[in-house]
């Protein structure tokens, strides 16, 4: 067992924890995890730290375990569209890996050069390609974790149909860690089309931006994101993906569809791809020390959500029914947040004001129940990521 001098000081929640295992092997890694169950040490389980402000006010932690050094491609077969990765994988190498062979996962995260793909499944943080591409979620075929004993199990497999396992396999999507640390993450990858290009609308109006989306929603043309963003101005953003031969077509339909829904103050085509989903990318870095909420909420209904947080950086991602959030981390913020009674989730917050209430939300009891009862058999003596999870648990 090692430690690395990048993540050997670990802070969450402006608690230092001063002990950090860095295992290179999932069999150090089930060594650890057996020889802290049996000491009863609390464990926090940490990839790249970029969302550490994700979770409640849980420990206090007796040790760290990074996943940094579990960062290899354990199998790509190109033609098969597979490929396995262990959790210390960041997005960023995921991507030049599938980029060389004109392949490609539609995820954007902050930081993705320090970004695990491990920590973003457990997160459960989707992104604005959802819309056309799905979800990390939806292309996990298997997955292997380990639990607190340090007993591997294993569900899905390499096969894309298979679907063996198929509850257990999702058991730890967006569950911050809490029923075991995840060693081994089966996906299914999609061919490139090709070039995209960002559309970038300036709107001098919220409804007038949100006119244009509603529009383009409803049209035929498969945006793969659309979001809609307040700073500068308000500006609605929209990547297109299609062949070569068919990319500026579907952008000036875009434009088209988009313009004759209300007049924009401004058009950009541009190719730099990464405009499309720039106000993501900057809203949702938690390390900003901000606070970042996240608000489930309808495209058709969030209009008046918007307006209500408009004094913040907003990014309404109308495909995924999500509008994020960052603003001063202060409690008058948090109360503004709350008011909206969207059940918002609480992606960064300071100590302080997660005190006293679940940054995940309110939950149904029935789903509570349900997930007190996953806790229990999953970690019975609360030792991974204790009261990190929804219900403090």
């Amino acid at each position: 067992m090692s430690f690395d001098a990048e993540v050997a000081k670990v802070t969450v929640d402006g608690a230092e924890i001063p002990r950090v295992l860095v295992p290179e092997t999932v069999d150090e890694l089930c060594e650890a995890l057996s020889d802290l169950q049996r000491d009863r040490q609390r464990i926090l389980i940490v990839g790249g730290g970029t969302r550490l402000a994700f979770g409640n006010l849980g420990g206090p932690y007796d040790v760290a375990v990074s996943t940094r050094r579990l960062n290899r491609i354990l199998h790509y077969e190109p033609d098969d569209l597979t490929l396995a990765v262990e959790p210390g994988c960041t997005i960023a190498q995921v991507h030049e890996l599938l980029g060389q062979r004109g392949q490609m996962l539609a995820l954007d995260a902050a930081a993705a050069d320090t970004s695990t793909i491990g920590g973003a499944y457990a997160a459960g943080l989707s992104g604005p390609r959802r819309l056309g591409g799905g979800s990390l979620k939806d292309w996990t075929i298997g997955v292997e974790a380990a639990g607190p004993s340090g007993v591997v199990a294993k569900a899905g497999g390499m096969v894309v149909k298979n679907v063996t396992g198929y509850d257990m396999m999702h058991v730890h999507h967006a569950a911050l860690g809490a029923f075991g640390v995840v060693t081994r993450l089966n996906l299914k990858v999609f061919p490139s089309p090709g070039p995209a290009r960002a559309v970038v609308i300036q709107y001098q109006r919220p409804q007038d931006a949100y006119a244009a989306a509603i529009a383009l929603l409803r049209s035929q043309l498969q945006p793969s994101s659309l979001i809609i963003g307040n700073r500068p101005t308000w500006t609605l953003r929209v990547r297109c993906d299609a062949p070569p031969s068919a990319i500026e077509r579907l952008a000036e339909r875009v434009v088209t569809t988009a313009s004759e829904a209300a007049p924009p103050a401004q058009v950009d085509i541009l190719a730099d791809e990464a405009q499309a989903v720039a106000p993501f990318i900057d809203v949702t870095d938690l390390r900003a020390g901000l606070g970042v909420a996240r608000i489930p909420v309808p495209a058709s209904q969030q209009l008046p959500v918007v307006e209500l947080l408009m004094d913040d950086s907003v990014c309404a991602d109308l495909g995924s029914g999500l509008v994020y959030v960052a603003g001063p981390p202060t409690f008058d913020w948090r109360e503004r947040v709350i008011a909206t009674q969207q059940n918002p989730t609480f992606l960064a917050l300071p100590a302080t004001l997660k005190e006293g209430i679940d940054v995940f939300g309110s939950v149904r009891p029935a789903a509570g129940e349900v997930i007190r009862r996953m806790k229990q058999a999953f970690d019975p003596e609360r030792l991974l990521n204790p009261g990190r999870f929804v219900l403090h648990l």
